[in-house]
């Protein structure tokens, strides 16, 4: 559940709120049944205290109201950060391949667990609440009719897990359609300048109007099938909850088994049975919807034993050395057999035709991808069972820039301080100093540095490396 996220003091608040509010529907059925059996022995002092208590009583539950809205939107707030901030830091510190969390991810998955989880989770509870404290009062007035008025509300029950089967298989279809649409806006938008360039803006339009056709398919689908079971349980749950367990209360007024207020009144609570159950019901529909997304959050979660590394643990390299090493992923090797030698000084160049490995060489020095067969050694040491902490010996250049939409004293430092002479050091050597000199450290520097030039990004990311 969602709710193991958050402190339990929120949870216990909200049951004890959740609790309190549904008395309200038991308090209104009892002032009822009491103001429909006074006309059997009318008392105009008793008519008259009834309506005050019964003023008095919704004034009071007015703020268990309030107090249960802030309470409810309170534990959405901190469950919502506490699932991103866990989602973040195991994407950032966990270095996750075999989930893919990407921008969709960030957005649409996590916002349709917000909406069809977390909710649904907080409602099923409030609704529960309410149907029990309605069953354990309509006890009270009459054992016969509660009785067929609790089983008829579990029909709908039965008839959401029939159905709620193909809501769970087209959530899947809708994420994946989901997360390729996103990508597509991503790439649509890196990519229309070069359409421009070639002419070939509509290819680039009609790409994109698939995706979003697909996309908005799938959606029309899940939601379509959603509206259909929501529907169907519906007029299920009326047709067995309302019209036989009246039907059944009026023949038992008839015979003066049970009285005419108290009918109304049970009448009133089979609300709390029929509503609640339908609810729940749909709400458990949301609950698969969500179930793709949230088994995903759980994958990337799964292990957060992971160890946050900081500068101080930067060290020296005074040799670094592969044999035989072998590097796959899956089925295909990537390269074998791979040895070489490299010692504090060197200087030293890759070169082989594109495809044949020199990225995923540097990834695998960076401890990035696990080796296969073949010994790494750092300083003489094999790390090939502990290679979390092998990119500590290295700064990394990479062939894109990857900035930051942030200033360029940022985007240097990530944030560590710096002293002054160390940072003139790296913008000296990495060719920074005229821009610097121009635009200062603060300079923001725009989304994926919009604002520079392609040789002041590399720069940058230069300066970034010397100064690590």
């Amino acid at each position: 559940m969602a709710l193991r996220y958050i402190e339990k003091r929120y949870i216990f608040l909200f049951l004890i709120l959740s609790f309190l509010k549904s008395l309200q529907v038991v308090f209104i059925a009892l002032i009822t049944q009491r103001m429909i059996n006074w006309i059997s022995k009318p008392d105009l002092k008793y008519l008259l205290s009834l309506t005050a208590i019964a003023l008095i009583g919704l004034v009071a539950f007015w703020i268990i109201g309030i107090l249960y809205q802030r309470t409810y939107f309170i534990v959405i707030e901190k469950i919502n950060y506490n699932i991103k901030s866990l989602a973040s830091e195991s994407l950032i510190f966990g270095n996750h391949q075999a989930v893919k969390a990407d921008t969709s991810f960030f957005t649409n998955d996590l916002k349709a667990i917000e909406a069809n989880k977390i909710e649904a989770e907080l409602e099923i509870i409030i609704n529960s609440i309410q149907f029990l404290t309605a069953v354990v009062s309509a006890l009270i007035g009459s054992l016969p009719l509660t009785i067929v008025f609790m089983f008829a509300s579990f029909l709908p029950g039965i008839l959401q897990r029939l159905l709620g089967k193909n809501i769970e298989g087209k959530s899947e279809n809708w994420d994946k359609s989901n997360s390729k649409y996103t990508e597509n806006v991503k790439e649509t938008e890196m990519f229309a300048s070069s359409a421009r360039l070639y002419n070939t803006e509509t290819n680039l339009w009609k790409r994109f109007k698939v995706t979003a056709k697909q996309m908005e398919s799938a959606l029309m689908k899940l939601n379509f099938w959603q509206g259909f079971t929501n529907e169907t349980i519906t007029i299920m749950a009326y047709a067995a909850i309302t019209i036989a367990p009246i039907a059944l209360g009026v023949y038992l007024v008839s015979i003066k088994n049970i009285t005419l207020g108290t009918l109304i009144m049970i009448s009133q609570l089979s609300n709390n049975f029929v509503n609640p159950v339908i609810t729940i019901s749909a709400y458990f529909n949301d609950l698969k919807v969500a179930k793709p997304m949230w088994e995903k959050f759980e994958r990337l979660t799964k292990d957060n034993n992971f160890q946050k590394s900081s500068s101080e643990e930067h060290r020296d390299l005074t040799s670094l050395e592969f044999r035989n090493v072998t590097v796959a992923r899956g089925n295909k090797t990537i390269f074998e057999n791979v040895s070489f030698n490299i010692e504090k000084g060197d200087k030293v160049l890759f070169v082989a035709p594109s495809g044949w490995g020199k990225s995923t060489l540097l990834n695998t020095l960076l401890g990035n991808l696990n080796i296969k067969s073949g010994d790494y050694l750092i300083n003489g040491k094999n790390v090939v069972n502990n290679l979390k902490d092998t990119h500590n010996y290295f700064s990394y250049i990479n062939q894109e820039p990857k900035l930051l939409d942030d200033t360029i004293l940022y985007n240097i430092t990530l944030g560590l301080p710096a002293s002054k002479n160390s940072l003139d050091s790296v913008v000296k050597k990495a060719g920074l100093a005229d821009l610097i000199d121009e635009k200062g450290f603060d300079f923001e520097v725009g989304k994926s540095g919009s604002n520079l030039s392609g040789g002041q990004k590399q720069r940058i990311e230069i300066a970034r490396a010397l100064f690590f």
